[in-house]
């Protein structure tokens, strides 16, 4: 696990239709040769997104483990529900957005940071990019 944000989708709602877009953004960018047979799984929730008919056809359609946390359960999330600590903590709580384009701009920008340049403690300092790479290498 390399801690990269992979997909997410920013919008004024938050319906089944944006959190499956950006599960197949996720799945788009990571998995090119599709996600089946992968023992891919996506760990969420209980949130009532997550719980849809729809959400739950589309991940077993595509072969995709759902896992939720328990009830009231945060720590069972504990990776993302720390990124969003950060994100907040590190860009959104310190601008003042005069727009939603302002602020979409702003965390796009953040999270290519997160992901190429951020160092992250438990990943030996290093950003998810670096040691997606460093692995990589030595895999060649």
């Amino acid at each position: 696990y390399d801690k990269e944000i992979v997909g997410y989708k920013f919008s004024r709602f938050c319906r089944t239709d944006e959190l499956l877009s950006a599960v197949n953004d996720s799945i788009n960018y990571r998995f090119l040769q599709g996600v089946k047979d992968q023992g891919l799984a996506i760990r969420s929730d209980n949130g009532c997104q997550m719980t849809s008919r729809r959400y739950v056809k589309a991940l077993k359609d595509a072969g995709i483990k759902q896992e939720r946390t328990g009830y009231n359960n945060p720590d069972g999330d504990a990776y993302i529900e720390r990124f969003f600590r950060t994100l907040k903590e590190e860009t959104v709580w310190v601008q003042e957005y005069n727009s939603i384009a302002e602020a979409k701009d702003d965390i796009d920008r953040y999270i290519d940071f997160y992901n190429t340049e951020r160092p992250h403690s438990v990943l030996g300092y290093l950003s998810p990019k670096e040691l997606r790479e460093s692995i990589t290498s030595k895999a060649a």
